[in-house]
């Protein structure tokens, strides 16, 4: 049974992510999108979204034995948030919601065991057992309850009287539009890739080992951001075009002729940025060259062409046809994605997506020409061809404005010694 912890000792929380304008803003479109698809309370279980709607967050998500909290949100009475008891502090610090329900004695089983009936009690209390009830399941993003099946089964059964509805793409309505402090969030998470690159630039030698740039560019993006994902960094005369490799798996020495893609995913109060990038160890041949230009081409032609109420489909006809003009055959079917609180949110930028640019979505807008056909395992080129792009920009009124990017010139880590 949940206990409800007294009146917050103070007003406003000492460690939100975002001003009460900003929860109350949430809120407001969260509930004219419920009241429109006639949903009485939203339960929401994942991290993502309770950091979104509530600020709480937490470092023991990953502790599969407890679940560090669980947010309703009603159409018409105060939102509530239920955690364990020795999180009480936690989410009066992070959280705007007066309404903190706390689970005693959290790491007894039994109880764990018991938080799906708890938490349908909360919406029975709330006035919503036999309403309409929105959980994170639907078409879009993959969003689901990160909870066992049986807990999501418990929830469901002692509800009996309620519909449950799929809210997962309401939830992305709002959470594709970004206000200005997440725009400026994803601007500074960009911003320490940007100049991480210009580190590694000027600090890279002969002789590094993947492991040893990898570790480079995370502990220079640490200075600028509070946290990063393992940068991709992989030398391409490993025969393998791109296999995503985390820097750190191997001790696989650099050297020249290689070319290396390079794509950490840093954060900034939660928001993932980017800005993907490829470098060559020494020169780059003339048609190798002249492939990662008509990359960036191609790239510049996409962000051009992003505007409001565009089908975001579209864009791949835009960079088709630069590439064609440069002679070369689209082999990608996607272009691009949302960001955020997510490193990859809808909206995708592909093939056959109905989906319409609007003024505060942010996107990653990439564009890669991979030689898929080649047949790596008799592979003779110590340089695959492999070449891309990736940036973030923020759908304006009349276009596109982009985030910190990389300046494309620098296409080459420079070295001292011989080329060969």
């Amino acid at each position: 049974m949940l206990i409800r912890q007294p009146q917050r000792v103070w007003t406003s929380p000492l460690y939100a992510d975002f001003p009460r304008s900003e929860y109350d803003d949430r809120l407001r479109r969260a509930r004219r999108h419920m009241a429109e698809e006639k949903i009485d309370v939203l339960v929401l279980w994942d991290p993502v979204n309770i950091r979104y709607f509530s600020g709480f967050q937490s470092l023991h998500w990953s502790a599969m034995s407890i679940q560090p909290a669980v947010v309703l949100l009603p159409l018409e009475k105060d939102p509530v948030i239920v955690v364990p008891d020795f999180f009480s502090q936690v989410a009066e610090g992070y959280t705007y919601i007066k309404d903190i329900r706390l689970l005693p004695k959290p790491h007894v089983t039994k109880n764990i065991r018991q938080i799906p009936i708890d938490v349908a009690d909360a919406v029975k209390d709330l006035g919503c057992g036999r309403g309409r009830i929105g959980i994170e399941a639907g078409w879009q993003g993959g969003m689901a309850i990160p909870r066992p099946v049986n807990d999501i089964d418990a929830f469901r059964s002692a509800l009996e009287g309620a519909v449950f509805v799929d809210a997962a793409d309401l939830i992305w309505k709002c959470r594709m539009i970004k206000s200005t402090c997440e725009v400026e969030a994803l601007r500074k998470a960009c911003q320490a890739v940007v100049r991480a690159y210009g580190e590694l630039v000027a600090q890279f030698e002969l002789g590094m080992s993947e492991r040893d740039v990898g570790r480079l560019i995370r502990h220079a993006i640490l200075d600028y951001a509070e946290d990063c994902m393992p940068p991709i960094a992989t030398a391409s005369s490993r025969r393998v075009v791109m296999p995503d490799t985390p820097s750190f798996y191997d001790e696989v020495t650099l050297t020249v002729g290689d070319r290396i893609v390079f794509e950490p995913l840093p954060t900034y109060k939660g928001y993932y940025g980017s800005c993907c990038r490829c470098f060559q160890i020494g020169p780059l041949p003339d048609p190798a060259l002249k492939k990662a230009e008509a990359v960036d081409r191609a790239q510049a032609a996409a962000i051009a062409a992003i505007k409001p109420g565009l089908k975001t489909k579209v864009i791949m006809d835009v960079i088709a046809e630069s590439l064609r003009a440069d002679g070369i055959e689209p082999t990608i079917e996607m272009a691009g994605h949302g960001a955020g609180l997510s490193p990859h949110e809808p909206p995708m930028i592909s093939e056959e997506e109905e989906a319409v640019f609007q003024e505060g979505m942010v996107m990653a807008v990439e564009v890669w020409v991979v030689d898929w056909k080649g047949d790596f395992s008799k592979m003779t080129s110590v340089v695959p061809e492999v070449f891309g792009n990736e940036d973030y920009v923020v759908v304006t009124k009349n276009g596109c404005d982009q985030l910190a990017d990389f300046r494309k010139d620098i296409r080459t880590l420079p070295y001292e010694g011989p080329l060969v």
